[in-house]
């Protein structure tokens, strides 16, 4: 079974695609933030994360650079998802991060993120 951490301070969102993993049988956590998303990735060490990038106190890019810094969370791969306006030079930011696999926007549809997360977890 995979386990899959969302960091994501959207209510709506998160519960949607936890709801939506959960049933393909993922077990899901949860992070409101990117300080308890940090946290949480070196206590449960999951095999994939999806991650927002404008958050209150710890955004993406530093919950990217904040796992890289541990050995036990730098090869997890993160997949980034944000609410914001899709920009090409803040896509081009977070994909220099060794761990960003993907950036996308949340409008996308939820199978295709699901095969964003089974291409990354058929690499591992």
């Amino acid at each position: 079974m995979n386990l899959m951490l969302i960091i994501d301070d959207n209510v709506e969102f998160r519960t949607m695609v936890s709801d939506y993993f959960t049933d393909l049988g993922f077990t899901v956590e949860i992070a409101n933030d990117g300080r308890e998303g940090l946290v949480k990735a070196k206590a449960i060490r999951p095999d994939i994360i999806l991650c927002d990038v404008m958050m209150p106190d710890i955004g993406g890019i530093e919950v990217l650079r904040g796992l890289q810094t541990d050995d036990e969370t730098r090869g997890i791969p993160v997949l980034v998802i944000t609410g914001s306006f899709f920009d090409k030079n803040m896509s081009e930011l977070f994909r220099q991060e060794s761990n960003c696999r993907e950036f996308m926007s949340k409008t996308v549809e939820l199978s295709f993120l699901e095969k964003k997360v089974a291409d990354q977890l058929h690499k591992k």
